[in-house]
């Protein structure tokens, strides 16, 4: 399909978002003290393959591709101490309201994502809340 193969090329730009994921335990929320994790949740078969099911499964609004609109969505969920997922929101980052239509396809895919192996902290596994920022860029353009 045309508006998928049209976000692959942007995969790149998913890389390096993906270096910024935020997380934290949800103990920390309540306890300031709260140990850090001995292991980040990680998705099944790492960055790599978190990119490859973004860009098969993400597909451009027809909506904001006509009107070459671009943004970023950042999904916050939290990751279980069983991998799934639950929890699902969006943050507006730096007080702008992506589009609606990027809302809804960052939060679709994110909910379809396979559960993903847990964060660990003291040998047990823990819930962690992560953040997931999307980039929606289209052809041609740069960041």
């Amino acid at each position: 399909m045309q508006t998928k193969q049209s976000f692959r090329t942007v995969s790149w730009l998913l890389g390096a978002a993906l270096a910024l994921f935020l997380v934290s335990p949800l103990a920390a929320q309540k306890d300031a003290s709260a140990a850090k994790f001995d292991k980040q949740p990680e998705y099944p078969g790492g960055t790599s393959a978190l990119i490859d099911f973004m860009v098969k499964n993400i597909t451009y609004p027809e909506a904001a591709k006509k009107e070459q609109a671009e943004g970023m969505v950042l999904v916050k969920f939290v990751v279980n101490e069983d991998g799934s997922l639950a929890k699902f929101k969006t943050i507006s980052e730096q007080s702008r309201n992506p589009r609606e239509d990027f809302v809804r396809e960052a939060v679709r895919v994110v909910k379809a994502m396979p559960k993903w192996t847990p964060a660990e902290a003291g040998g047990k596994k823990v819930a962690a809340e992560m953040t997931l920022p999307i980039k929606f860029v289209l052809d041609g353009k740069k960041p």
